[in-house]
């Protein structure tokens, strides 16, 4: 053989598959992320869009973190309370008891004025990303732990937010 050669009969498919198998070590070390879906204002400002993000850990105030990044809440809200009552999500072919829907109320300590469409656009988006994170039914906002008012929207004890689907 002319040159070095190659005396220990290494080829590059065993360099590959030996770094290969180096790469697959889970680190034990690393943050076990979940996986959470943030809705947000698309681009149209005509409805919603949905981006998926990792989060530490699926908490209320991570959600609003995500929130506030994507411009829906206003720098420096926090969830100031955040409860989920019901029962637990009936099973395939079982109808849910009268008490079986879930519904979340969420207290947060501001949220933003605007007018009537970007408004319930931004209500919508709070809503979405809390109802398909935590599978509720429905959520109730509050502000300062009074029900969400505001110069067009007045929602009282009855009144809730549902998941919908106007988004891209």
């Amino acid at each position: 053989q002319a040159g070095g050669g190659n005396p220990d009969g290494i080829t590059p498919e065993m360099v590959r598959e030996s770094n290969a198998a180096i790469e697959r070590l889970p680190d034990q070390d690393a943050p076990v992320y979940e996986m959470a879906f943030i809705y947000f204002i698309n681009s149209g400002k005509d409805g919603l869009a949905r981006e998926t993000v990792d989060l530490e850990a699926l908490t209320e105030e991570a959600l609003v973190n995500c929130l506030i990044e994507k411009g829906v809440l206003e720098e420096g809200t926090q969830a100031a309370a955040f409860d989920i009552e019901g029962g637990e999500k009936a099973g395939p072919g079982a109808e849910a008891a009268g008490d079986g829907e879930r519904i979340g109320t969420l207290d947060l300590t501001q949220f933003p004025q605007a007018d009537g469409t970007t408004e319930q656009l931004l209500l919508n988006a709070v809503a979405n990303t809390f109802i398909e994170n935590y599978e509720l039914d429905k959520l109730k906002i509050l502000v300062n732990g009074d029900l969400y008012t505001s110069a067009n929207i007045t929602m009282g004890e009855e009144d809730y937010l549902e998941y919908t689907n106007n988004y891209e």
